[in-house]
């Protein structure tokens, strides 16, 4: 076992007593994580750790200006979106504020702005991460004044950058090293946008935190489905971790397999 996967393993085993009590309604053990994905096969998207500095509507119906502190690891590339998750996770409710794609030609300040050591990110159709009535409509009509309440006060927000790119939270409820190679599996319960990613692009990055001191670590790798017989215990354990949280039985179970890990901080931030 490398160094770098011994490290995220002794950080990653402390979470389930961290994370416990903010999600008391999920009684099985559990880490959450995030997830980011990219409709571009091949591609694993830049994400970033932001603090929210405020939100606020334009004259534009639906469009959204999102601050943030620090600065982007990379500019977005042709076709290329920015993704910015906003959730409460206690509440098991959340947002993702979306800007157009590059277009050809386009300028990167069509998408975002930076001054200094802070991004404003031009957010044009926001979208939510937990099923709720506005998951009913592809295209979710949500409103500003939501998503701002929402966002006030929120301790960090992640910002992904990739072609589709989109970011949600999953529970972790086993996993495993092989191989030297950490391993982490969740459950789905709905065939929503990840999950569209994921059909054309198994490539993800994937970002545990410490959810009371925000930082942690960033992974990239691949993510498959599995099924019962070849994974017996995990498959058991997302099984029962969904059961403790009132949600029935997932409709597929993954396996995310970690190529490279590093430590993830506040941007901006040593």
């Amino acid at each position: 076992m490398s160094s770098q996967v011994e490290r995220f393993i002794q950080f990653f085993e402390t979470l389930p007593g961290l994370h416990g009590p903010s999600f008391p309604a999920v009684q099985a053990g559990k880490v959450l994580t995030f997830m980011g994905t990219s409709s571009l096969a091949g591609c694993s998207p830049a994400v970033s750790l932001h603090r929210v500095l405020g939100l606020e509507g334009t004259s534009h119906p639906g469009e959204l200006r999102v601050r943030l502190g620090g600065r982007l690891p990379r500019g977005p590339k042709q076709g290329e979106c920015l993704s910015v998750l906003l959730t409460r996770l206690e509440q098991y409710r959340g947002f993702q504020v979306k800007t157009l794609p590059l277009a050809p030609g386009g300028a990167e300040s069509d998408l975002f702005g930076e001054d200094g050591d802070e991004l404003t990110v031009k957010g044009t159709r926001t979208y939510t991460v937990h099923h709720s009535p506005y998951t009913l409509r592809f295209f979710e009509e949500i409103p500003v004044e939501e998503v701002r309440e929402l966002a006030a006060g929120l301790p960090f927000a992640l910002v992904a950058v990739a072609e589709t790119a989109n970011l949600s939270p999953r529970f972790v409820f086993h996993h495993e090293v092989r191989d030297g190679q950490v391993a982490l599996f969740h459950g789905d319960g709905l065939a929503l946008k990840t999950a569209m990613n994921l059909r054309t692009n198994s490539q993800e990055t994937r970002v545990v935190l410490d959810l009371a001191q925000p930082g942690g670590w960033q992974l990239r790798g691949t993510v498959e489905q599995v099924r019962e017989r070849e994974h017996p215990v995990a498959w058991e354990k997302v099984h029962a971790g969904f059961a403790s949280g009132g949600w029935g039985r997932p409709s597929k179970v993954y396996r995310f397999v970690a190529e490279s890990l590093e430590p993830i901080a506040f941007a901006g931030q040593p």
